[in-house]
């Protein structure tokens, strides 16, 4: 509303229908006896009077309420002498109760929806939230009287309005046949004199703003546990309408991109690119006690990746690209999903990173992308985004969440949606899927203090010409089979060899002897280039500690005064038993303890100085 209040040929109005909906509904409001006092309690009147006057035509826009979902029906003047020839007016879809048609016939409609989550959120600070609040049900009504009426529905999708305004107001203009206005991307902060009575209730963060890119919401907090059922409820409903959602219209562009997806491939029908849509989840996932952090604290089980378990994580809010629509939203972790079709699900066809957030800051995170690049170059998959661009919806996702400290985040981006199970790459649809998965997940002191005990098994490192070791790719079998065997053996973590017999790598941290004070790294051929690895290297040589990499064998690491290995989420964390051989003192040792400290230094200086843009 606020925006479409800064064109030069538009007025607006907040709610007019708001005291028909009370008087209709008997619904409680604390400013309840006021609206109706203001308003014309006569939906069908207000209609015929105030939005569709018989001198007028149709036009206009749609804007919603608290950050939550509302249609908007609106008209115009074709009257000269400054007389503004489009009338915006602001609806909740719930406000349709009671109304005729004649306003579906006549006036323009933009169904505005936003992800469920915020909106719970937003709407339970004010009232206890329900369906027939909430309106998604009501959005849905609205659309399906549209089509019925053989109009074709404008949805517009809040979070991304937020992400790219210019875009999005470009394609909502363009779909309504207005001219493009700079003036609608911004507007002074504080009340407005077109404001709802009802606005110091619901508008707080709004009066805060001063456009969609500065845009307040509410601070990041867990749902009470008997609104979950609600939000499971409203996600199937927002899902529909999201996908018909315009996309951002870019500024050279003249007409908007059409809204459907792009075609598949010869030989794969429209159906088969499609029906990957579904739901890969089965229904029991969504459990709060089927959450991964309940499966943490196996009885006996340490390891590098022993976590302490945060129920916060319930509750998240995941970040996906889908790659045939091109857009990005953030879903609550238990609706977040991609198509079985998917190539990642498929084939493990797809490169990832686990990134740390400390102190509001994403961890070396130049090096993390810069490898996930190098992988995707290298399976030839071209992710359609910049390294700039997928920084900042990483930091997106997080600061949806809240999230500054003690957080680990899963970057995954595969090829992307297969029109049929098939491996070759050229047959996909758009372009790839990127997922972004934020965790509150500390790591549990006890590896570090105690340490773990590895096992070296058969599965051996393989040699770049068969599948290079250095993709950090979807396709971890060869890991996974190594970790069975030492899972198998009682063991923390798999130790590998690589195919000459050499120590190479264990199966998801990169491993480090130390014999007479001097530090061993495995040559770098048969492993992941490490970046925590990489910097542990370089802090050994930034303090004097002699390093070297170098190829060895099992007898020097039985006989080793110490061993470590290293990991992004792990830090650093000791080894005190190989094959059952005990490591040095069979302790954290004095080296392995030196580069902890110098390590977690290292964390902290690097986050110190504020986030980082590539």
């Amino acid at each position: 509303m606020y925006s479409f209040a800064q064109r030069s040929d538009t007025s607006v109005l907040d709610e007019p229908l708001y005291a028909n909906y009370l008087k209709l509904t008997g619904l409680h409001r604390p400013y309840r006896d006021q609206v109706l006092a203001a308003q014309d309690p006569d939906g069908n009147a207000v209609v015929s009077q105030q939005l569709l006057p018989p001198t007028r035509g149709a036009g206009g826009g749609a804007d919603s309420a608290t950050g939550g979902n509302g249609n908007g029906s609106g008209n115009g003047s074709s009257g000269g002498g400054g007389v503004r020839r489009v009338l915006y007016a602001k609806h909740m879809g719930k406000h349709k109760i009671g109304l005729g048609p004649e306003l579906f016939r006549r006036a323009q409609h933009v169904i505005l929806v936003r992800e469920p989550y915020g909106v719970l959120q937003s709407f339970s600070n004010v009232l206890e939230p329900t369906q027939q609040e909430l309106g998604y049900t009501a959005l849905l009504e609205i659309v399906s009287e549209l089509r019925v009426l053989g109009r074709q529905p404008i949805v517009v999708n809040s979070d991304e309005l937020v992400r790219q305004p210019a875009g999005v107001l470009r394609a909502l203009c363009a779909a309504l046949g207005l001219p493009w206005q700079d003036a609608m991307l911004s507007w002074p902060a504080g009340p407005k004199p077109y404001d709802g009575l009802w606005a110091e209730w619901w508008y707080g963060n709004t009066h805060k703003a001063t456009g969609f890119d500065a845009e307040v919401r509410d601070a990041r907090k867990p749902l009470p546990p008997h609104l979950k059922p609600l939000l499971a409820e409203c996600y199937p409903l927002y899902d529909i309408l999201s996908r018909q959602a315009i996309r951002p219209l870019p500024e050279a562009e003249p007409v908007p991109r059409p809204l459907s997806a792009p075609p598949p491939p010869p030989g794969a029908g429209e159906d088969e690119g499609r029906a990957g849509q579904a739901d890969g989840h089965h229904p029991n996932n969504h459990h709060p006690n089927n959450h991964p952090n309940h499966l943490n604290h196996h009885p006996n089980k340490g390891g590098t990746h022993v976590y302490v378990s945060d129920p916060r994580n319930a509750d998240v809010l995941i970040g996906i690209r889908d790659g045939v629509s091109g857009r990005f939203e953030l879903v609550w972790r238990p609706h977040a999903r991609v198509s079985v079709l998917d190539s990642g699900y498929m084939l493990g066809d797809g490169v990832w990173e686990g990134v740390r957030l400390h102190n509001g800051v994403l961890f070396l995170a130049e090096e993390h992308l810069d490898r996930l690049w190098e992988g995707a170059k290298a399976i030839d998959m071209e992710l359609g985004i910049s390294k700039q661009q997928l920084q900042q919806l990483v930091y997106d996702t997080v600061d949806a969440n809240g999230m500054t400290s003690g957080v680990h985040i899963r970057l995954m981006a595969t090829r992307g949606l297969k029109p049929t199970p098939y491996q070759n790459p050229d047959i996909t649809i758009g372009q790839p899927t990127i997922v972004i998965i934020p965790e509150y997940k500390e790591p549990s002191p006890v590896p570090r203090e105690v340490g773990i005990r590895l096992f070296t098994v058969h599965v051996r490192r393989g040699a770049p010409d068969v599948q290079d070791p250095g993709w950090n790719s979807h396709s971890k079998l060869n890991c996974i089979a190594a970790c069975i065997q030492a899972n198998k053996a009682g063991a923390d973590e798999a130790l590998m060899l690589d195919p000459q017999g050499f120590v190479a790598t264990c199966n998801s941290t990169n491993f480090f002897i130390v014999r007479k004070g001097e530090v061993w790294a495995p040559s770098p051929r048969h492993q992941l280039q490490g970046i925590t690895r990489a910097r542990v290297l370089q802090l050994c040589r930034q303090y004097d500690i002699p390093a070297r990499e170098t190829d060895f064998y099992l007898t020097q690491v039985y006989s080793a005064d110490e061993a470590f290995v290293t990991g992004t989420f792990a830090g650093v964390i000791p080894v005190v038993a190989v094959d059952g051989r005990t490591i040095g003192s069979g302790s954290r040792g004095p080296l392995a303890t030196r580069l902890q400290t110098l390590y977690t230094a290292f964390v902290d200086s690097y986050c110190a100085g504020g986030r980082r843009t590539m």
